[in-house]
């Protein structure tokens, strides 16, 4: 089991794809240091290991694990688009992690399951929105 493959493999799908007026500079990761300051928009994800099940008794069974990785998407609050650069950018994340894509790292295969987005809300001088991305994967013991 690899929470480590899993967290790369669904960060590198993040930063390699194309989304609207967003750069690998623009996003914010766990534990590390970032300054919006200037941005127009730019988004933070997180990753949330949920439940971890076994799949058979012995040690050649796997064991499945489901989680959340989450993605808010912050734009300027009081901006002349509103919302609209924000749900371009959530529309860009939900096509990369669409229904029944597969990725991996070092071996690590995640299938992802959906994606959600949930109502906006203030956060300071921003309006984000999270996109939470539920996914699945089959790890050996």
């Amino acid at each position: 089991m690899s929470y480590f493959n899993t967290k790369q493999a669904l960060t590198d799908l993040l930063i390699t794809s194309s989304i609207t007026g967003i750069g690998a500079g623009d996003i914010a990761f766990e534990n590390d240091i970032f300054d919006p300051k200037g941005k127009s928009a730019w988004l933070a994800a997180y990753f949330i290991p949920a439940t971890t099940d076994i799949t058979g008794k012995t040690s050649a069974s796997s064991d499945e694990q489901r989680g959340i990785f989450q993605v808010s998407v912050f734009v300027k609050k009081d901006n002349n688009e509103y919302d609209n650069t924000q749900l371009a950018i959530i529309d860009d994340i939900i096509s990369t992690f669409a229904y029944n894509t597969k990725i991996a790292y070092s071996g690590q295969n995640v299938d992802i399951l959906s994606s959600t987005v949930n109502n906006g809300i203030e956060n300071d001088s921003w309006f984000k929105r999270d996109v939470s991305i539920n996914y699945l994967t089959f790890s050996e013991r």
